[in-house]
């Protein structure tokens, strides 16, 4: 586990460090803020919001499920009242029929 100097939550510590985020990660997140148009990126939120989903969700492809959220509501997300929480819910509905 990683370990802070002031006790700081280690998904926040981790997000904020100079250390590159995984390719995984790194690829979620460059998706979301070019090619998902609807999706309000900002990496205050988003770097540990995908490092969360990363690390909860190991065994599915994060970067195809969230491309198949995108064309699912037709790269509009104007219904969907919080995009983040929409977005783990259909990791873990999905996560759920393929376990």
């Amino acid at each position: 586990m990683l370990e802070t100097s002031r006790g700081d939550n280690p998904m926040t510590a981790l997000s904020q460090s100079s250390l590159p985020p995984e390719p995984r990660v790194a690829d979620v997140l460059n998706y979301l803020e070019h090619h998902f148009s609807s999706y309000p990126f900002n990496p205050r939120l988003d770097n540990p919001f995908v490092i969360e989903l990363a690390a909860d969700f190991q065994d599915l492809n994060l970067l195809e499920q969230i491309k198949t959220f995108r064309w699912y509501y037709d790269d509009d997300l104007s219904k969907i009242g919080n995009p983040r929480a929409a977005l783990r819910r259909w990791m873990a509905r999905t996560w759920d029929r393929f376990r």
